[in-house]
């Protein structure tokens, strides 16, 4: 039997919802809730995230709790739309939700499988003649091209760096030499001149792709950065490689017989969902992996996407989009954004919240990690009781969620958002162990859970 929280043996500070331990049952052996396993599959690593879980996680799922076709699941933070796009090619119907607009554009694409193949292949075939050499001029090893070739190339190249803006980013020579920056600039250039615009999607999404392995940026759930700076990158070859990952995917499917549901993406705020309208079909799963307390700013994850593409211009609008996402992150606080009054009465809260003032009593760094735990847990019974109008009668909400610590204090975010889900009127069905991992910054083992709520 999984040990109740309550009785777990540690030197820190924890603390455990008595309401909800009785639930917590033994697991069976789980899939892996890693996006790992989502490398090479159909589709589905057209783009991809540390952060996402898998799509055979989802299939089981779409097993286990009996969602037939013409069922639709619903995932309300969908990110780069794995539960969308797993669901439909598995013949069921897709609903994702997401703030971010970059995500939403990249589960867009990923679920957008109508182009026509010859004009796709003739288009990319003439980009990737005009990229090649331009891209290859730039970069530092030695050139392949005669004298008189690359004068001619460098003059058409810094031609086209005359015509572009380099993002408004900060930092941005520190994630990505300046190299780097322009062969990106030139690839975004041709993209947006050569490529009609109703395949465009596809291509932008493929440089979206390109840009973390590109850069200085070494991202995994827990963190980002490098010491490793990259003078330069095959900026060339990983664009040509993810566009032919995209186009077989694409002849794939189209020459399948298998059905397919229809998939959805709206982007909105999660703590909205009830907003969607009379039209959006009933859904008899939800299952969603919602952003972790672990103090990550979840738009660094995207920032070189949506800066390149557009989707934010300047660090007021990064701002604009923090502030409509679930509070995770304590160097991310806004007054006016009031969650935390949702869940002052709750005692098991507080309790940690008051735990989190004492131990950074005195330091004034400017991070409030009481404050960002309230807004975090406000944030999501808000999203709890958004969600709950537009599930069939006693359907299944699955979260994949992990816990987490911050200075010596545990929070068993799992067994928290079980309480929520029983305040939000939801049955707690089972709190399940998918996996578990220790850190050198304390002696807690964290598990990463699914929590299973019904709907009454």
């Amino acid at each position: 039997m999984h040990k109740k929280l309550e009785n777990q043996k540690h030197s820190q500070v924890q603390y455990a919802s008595p309401t909800i331990a009785n639930h917590i049952k033994e697991p069976a052996p789980p899939l892996s809730s890693t996006a790992v396993l989502n490398y090479g599959l159909c589709a589905h690593d057209w783009y991809l995230m540390p952060e996402a879980y898998s799509a055979p996680l989802i299939v089981e799922a779409i097993d286990r709790f009996g969602v037939g076709r013409g069922d639709t699941i619903l995932d309300p933070f969908s990110g780069t739309g794995t539960t969308v796009v797993t669901a439909v090619l598995n013949g069921v119907n897709g609903i994702g939700l997401e703030v971010n607009p970059f995500l939403c554009f990249a589960s867009r694409v990923k679920l957008d499988w109508s182009v026509n193949l010859s004009e796709f292949r003739v288009t990319l075939t003439h980009l990737l003649d005009e990229a090649k050499i331009l891209l290859k001029s730039l970069s530092k090893e030695p050139s392949l091209f005669s004298p008189t070739m690359s004068a001619n190339v460098a003059e058409k190249s810094k031609a086209i760096l005359a015509l572009t803006n380099e993002p408004d980013m900060p930092r941005l020579h520190k994630w990505m030499t300046q190299v780097v920056v322009r062969k990106v600039l030139i690839l975004q250039y041709l993209i947006e001149t050569l490529v009609p615009e109703h395949i465009r999607p596809y291509f932008l999404l493929a440089l979206a792709a390109i840009l973390r392995p590109a850069s200085n940026m070494k991202l995994t759930p827990h963190a980002f950065g490098s010491n490793k700076r990259k003078e330069d990158a095959p900026v060339y070859d990983l664009f040509e490689q993810k566009m032919s990952k995209i186009y077989t995917d694409l002849k794939h499917i189209q020459s399948s017989n298998n059905r397919i549901g229809k998939g959805q993406i709206f982007c909105c705020d999660a703590r909205s969902a009830n907003n969607l309208g009379n039209n959006t079909p009933l859904a008899s799963l939800a299952i969603t992996s919602p952003p972790y307390l672990n103090n990550l700013d979840y738009t660094m994850q995207t920032r070189m996407e949506l800066f390149f593409l557009k989707f934010v211009n300047s660090m007021a609008e990064l701002r604009s989009l923090r502030k409509r996402m679930v509070t995770c992150d304590a160097k991310a606080m806004y007054k006016d954004v009031k969650d935390s009054d949702d869940v002052k009465d709750i005692q098991s809260i507080q309790e940690i919240a008051t735990a989190l003032k004492e131990v950074h009593r005195g330091k004034n760094w400017g991070w409030d990690y009481a404050f960002m735990t309230t807004q975090y847990f406000g944030g999501m019974l808000k999203v709890l009781k958004a969600v709950k109008p537009i599930l069939k009668h006693r359907a299944r909400f699955v979260l994949v969620v992990g816990e987490s610590a911050h200075s010596g204090v545990k929070v068993p975010v799992p067994d928290l958002l079980a309480e929520l889900g029983e305040k939000a009127g939801y049955k707690t069905e089972a709190i399940n162990v998918l996996r578990s991992r220790r850190s050198s910054s304390h002696s807690f083992e964290l598990c990463e859970s699914e929590v299973i709520l019904q709907k009454k």
